[in-house]
């Protein structure tokens, strides 16, 4: 990624996202949580009951870690318009988010998408609200395709991240970026981490931007709420870390984690922003 920067609200309107609109079409992205004191597993069994019973399509199923993600109804069968609303789980109650294309990386969310989620807030409110209390955990209903993901495998079978210019360069500009081969809860950027071959944890800040203007290699991209751009930004602690890769202190492979999981591999060497520090680095 060629900086931390994703672009100024008025560069996003010139975006692919444009032919939706900019301004009253979008809202600042809010918190839409359910508080329910219940047992979280008791919790979650209704969730799965208020998505069944919504006919929503489920998308990963995390039994495991209580989180579900959904296939939002908002042009739910167009497959390059795919928006996903996801479900988090804890002692607190439910958490409800979106990602994907009607969720801009300038922390705004299409009002439709929006009103779905306000929706399910006051759906989950309902059930959850006054008889939380008196839920009792029940066994967690069977799965329904398809199943959650694996358990995280070794680092060395992880799948890598891939390069790709953008295909509105008006936009983002003419440097490669770097795209990962999963979905990831843009709102959970503070829950990445980057590992060095060194074993340590690098001192950048990491950014995501999901665009069908990024990551649209078919090829690479299977995921179908799309792939994600990584941003590594603070140009200060890209420019240490370019400069100890220029020395060979630590190789150019490393490792994406997500709440401490590994998830994907990166050579750092090829990723916009760091390639551009190094160009400007004393061998």
């Amino acid at each position: 990624m060629r900086s931390n920067t994703w672009g100024k609200p008025t560069l996003l309107c010139l975006s692919a996202l444009a032919a939706l609109g900019c301004g009253e079409r979008f809202r600042p992205v809010t918190a839409h949580d359910v508080a329910a004191p219940a047992d979280p597993r008791a919790t979650y069994g209704v969730v799965l009951e208020v998505a069944a019973r919504e006919k929503y399509r489920i998308v990963v199923r995390d039994d495991a870690h209580l989180v579900l993600q959904v296939r939002s109804h908002v042009d739910q069968t167009d497959d390059g318009r795919v928006s996903v609303i996801n479900f988090g789980v804890d002692p607190n109650g439910v958490h409800l988010w979106a990602s994907g294309y009607l969720v801009h990386p300038d922390g705004t969310i299409h009002r439709r998408l929006d009103a779905e989620l306000e929706r399910l807030e006051r759906v989950l409110t309902a059930r959850l609200g006054a008889g939380a209390a008196g839920l009792v955990a029940q066994p967690t209903p069977p799965p329904q395709a398809p199943l959650a993901a694996p358990p995280p495998a070794p680092v060395a079978a992880l799948p890598s991240a891939w390069n790709e210019p953008a295909s509105d360069q008006d936009t983002w500009g003419r440097g490669n970026f770097t795209c990962l081969p999963l979905t990831l809860p843009a709102q959970d950027q503070k829950e990445l981490s980057l590992e060095l071959s060194s074993g340590e944890r690098a001192d950048v800040t990491l950014s995501l931007a999901y665009s069908p203007a990024l990551c649209h290699s078919a090829n690479e991209c299977k995921q179908p709420a799309g792939c994600p751009a990584l941003g590594i930004g603070d140009a200060a602690h890209v420019s240490r870390l370019a400069a100890r890769l220029s020395k060979k202190e630590i190789s150019s492979q490393a490792t994406v984690r997500f709440r401490g999981q590994p998830v994907a591999m990166l050579d750092l060497s090829h990723h916009g922003s760091v390639a551009q520090a190094m160009t400007g680095t004393k061998h």
